[in-house]
């Protein structure tokens, strides 16, 4: 008995360690290192930073898609937190000799992801001495901060008394959602939600210097994400009329808004004016000079971003259709509509939602799932599963819905992930159709399978039995946790719903 409680397997914070450890695996199996218009130009200014200390990116203009023109210079058109931080790393890999690269590096298998519209073999695009970079950035700003708020969220409902183990919770849950098609990319979107989601967790814990803190890392990483500082800042007034807690969320926020304004008056002149009503392309730079691309929200936008199988967060983060009634029930009841302004989930989802929904390209450009959405999508389940998690849920019910999800999800990840066309008829911003019987079953059927993960990279298997084999992994890994974590809790009621996490404040 006495082994048994001294058992390192018996030690809680040791399985939330592996179960952080299994994550950041799966989260880092593919690894983005394409050098597609996102990543590119975050990559551009960190050479450019190391080699000249500028943000100019004048030497490597002509390989950006994404860039703004200020008078006769070039820049990334980005949001330049992820950039920023990832500049000391890259030195460090320099150092290491980590950043060598030949002619050939990248170019074993062929890239697919121009396929469905150019018919082009993308290797001929490819930048191979970016590609450590790439990799760099995929793992820092996608694969890490996708386990972290994996982590976060088995954290929050460990010994929670629903039907459904909280490891099939939160495994399902995010991966069967397009959340995880931005893992391991060099996008803004996954480390932007998971500084919101911590910004949110300690905000709710009443830390507001360090919520604060984290908000606004998460502003300059995607400028979207501001409209929580303001409005997060009346909550706290609403809720404790306070005025000290309101100068502790501002004091949080101000090293990011203070980088931001000196950030654009070196470049514009102006403070407040941002880099990307400069955009270089004039289907771009027409609408976004005006507002910034802003707009009353349209029922289109609602409507393809709610419940479309098109861009709807219900349909590509399935798990939404179950705590989506508890959300809402939740806000009704506890949240009369006079006190919505005092519920943090409630003061940033809708208008967050009706500001994405008012913008020009609401839907994203090139993607799979709302992208604009995804730190919306992040707090969503993140607050859903803390509903989920004490409830009685049918698990054949459960599974089936994120099942969809994941198997969904899956099949974009193994061909295309993140560069499903708008439109097969022009390169331009604009609604497609059904992306899955045009572009991403065609994929999956010819075998065009994405080669941008480890085992490819590292051992030469072949993309189409990597991606199979990533599909055993989370079978096992996620099957091995949930048989552990019933050993740690075995006294767990499972019929007896436990009182709701989030009620606590």
């Amino acid at each position: 008995m006495i082994e048994e409680k001294t058992s390192i397997w018996s030690n809680k914070k040791f399985f939330l360690l592996c179960f952080l450890a299994a994550n950041l695996f799966l989260a880092s199996f593919y690894t983005d290192i394409w050098t597609t218009p996102s990543g590119v130009s975050r990559g551009l200014p960190v050479f450019t930073l190391l080699e000249e200390g500028t943000f100019k990116i004048d030497k490597y203009e002509a390989r950006a898609g994404d860039k703004s023109k200020v008078g006769d210079h070039y820049y990334s058109d980005k949001a330049p937190f992820p950039t920023v931080v990832a500049v000391p790393f890259y030195w460090m890999m320099q150092k290491m000799g980590l950043t060598k690269t030949t002619d050939n590096t990248g170019k074993k298998y062929p890239i697919y992801i121009w396929a469905p519209v150019t018919k082009e073999d993308a290797r001929n695009f490819v930048f191979t001495d970016m590609i450590p970079l790439m990799f760099l950035g995929s793992f820092l700003f996608g694969s890490i901060p996708f386990a972290i708020m994996i982590f976060l969220s088995m954290k929050k409902i460990l010994g929670s008394a629903g039907t459904i183990s909280p490891v099939l919770l939160v495994m399902m849950s995010f991966y069967g959602s397009f959340i995880f098609v931005f893992a391991g990319t060099f996008f803004n979107h996954i480390i932007s939600a998971m500084l919101l989601l911590l910004g949110y967790i300690l905000i709710k814990d009443g830390k507001y210097f360090w919520s604060g803190l984290f908000v606004g890392f998460a502003f300059i990483s995607e400028y979207t994400i501001g409209l929580a500082i303001p409005l997060w800042a009346i909550v706290i007034w609403l809720r404790e009329k306070k005025i000290k807690n309101i100068i502790f969320y501002g004091l949080g926020t101000l090293p990011s808004i203070l980088f931001i304004a000196w950030y654009n008056y070196h470049i514009t002149g102006n403070p407040l004016q941002m880099l990307n009503a400069f955009h270089t392309q004039e289907v771009f730079r027409r609408d976004l000079s005006v507002n910034y691309g802003f707009r009353l929200p349209s029922l289109e936008g609602m409507w393809g971003l709610s419940f479309s199988f098109y861009m709807g967060l219900i349909p590509h983060v399935p798990v939404l259709l179950l705590c989506g009634y508890f959300l809402v029930k939740e806000m009704i009841n506890k949240y009369p509509f006079k006190k919505l302004l005092t519920n943090y989930l409630a003061m940033f989802s809708i208008p967050f939602f009706l500001a994405i929904a008012s913008f020009f390209t609401w839907w994203g450009g090139w993607s799979y799932g709302p992208r604009y959405c995804v730190c919306l999508a992040v707090i969503l389940v993140y607050e859903g599963l803390i509903y989920l998690s004490g409830e009685k849920i049918n698990n054949y019910a459960f599974l089936a819905i994120t099942g969809f999800g994941l198997i969904a999800t899956w099949l974009v990840k193994v061909t295309l992930m993140y560069m499903v066309p708008d439109n097969p008829n022009q390169y331009g911003p604009g609604p497609g159709g059904d992306s899955f019987k045009k572009y991403i079953f065609p994929e999956f059927s010819k075998g065009h399978f994405n080669a941008n993960n480890l085992f490819t990279m590292g051992f030469d298997l072949s993309p189409a039995k990597a991606a199979y084999l990533w599909l055993f992994l989370f079978i096992g890994l996620t099957v091995t946790f949930t048989l552990w974590y019933k050993k740690l809790y075995p006294t767990q009621n499972l019929k007896t719903p436990s009182i709701k996490m989030s009620k606590k404040k």
